[in-house]
């Protein structure tokens, strides 16, 4: 429960970040790059931590105790500081090392390629792990429903920031765009994630099998 708890904090910070960095609130540019290299790491971390969380369910630390904590908490705080550093180079040029080629808004293929590509392995090794967990030592299947379900409106958070936003942004005069449904179907898939662990977690509902939940 303390793991699920971090996992769901983490994310809520993660929605204040996405709302503080908005562009109605901050028109400023410098104050954008400093947000968006602050989200950049977050979302970062917080599918890195989505794995840890998605390894905790092998007990190779007892959930809940000092060591699962501390071994969460500590590899995202060093994913984020990472992270954060190589956005904040590519934003502001700190070593001229990372500086993309001026343009506006900023593009950097290099850092949009590792905020893609942790956060997709990090969703796969997460739904490996915890299929195995149901597959191998829950007979309950309902599980799988909610991990399901929380892909799917991954998946479609995502499609329609990448594919529709533009669209949506000149349809409405720039008043909304896909992120704003992409934010609330990443809180979808969240939620469904709540309701996966829920569901694998309950001890009293009859649905494991005897002895069979073991590592």
């Amino acid at each position: 429960r303390r793991e699920m708890t971090l996992l769901l904090s983490f994310f809520c910070v993660l929605l204040v970040f996405n709302l503080v960095g908005a562009d109605f609130i901050y028109s400023s540019g410098q104050a954008n790059r400093w947000l968006g290299a602050v989200n950049t790491a977050l979302v970062v971390s917080f599918f890195w931590m989505l794995f840890t969380f998605g390894a905790v369910g092998f007990q190779i630390m007892a959930d809940g105790s000092l060591k699962s904590m501390l071994s969460i908490i500590g590899s995202t705080a060093i994913i984020f500081i990472g992270m954060g550093y190589i956005a904040a180079d590519t934003a502001f040029g700190i070593s001229n090392g990372l500086k993309p080629k001026p343009s506006s808004p900023l593009q950097s293929p290099g850092v949009f390629t590792i905020y893609l590509v942790i956060p997709l392995v990090a969703i796969v090794l997460f739904a490996i792990l915890q299929t195995t967990i149901v597959v191998k030592f829950l007979s309950a299947r309902l599980p799988l429903v909610w991990l399901m379900c929380s892909f799917i409106c991954f998946a479609a958070g995502q499609g329609i920031m990448f594919g529709a936003s533009k669209k949506m942004c000149q349809g409405t005069n720039h008043r909304i765009d896909g992120a704003f449904f992409a934010t609330l179907l990443d809180t979808a898939a969240v939620s469904c994630i709540y309701g996966f662990w829920s569901a694998i977690t309950v001890d009293d509902s009859g649905v494991y099998e005897e002895d069979e939940y073991k590592f």
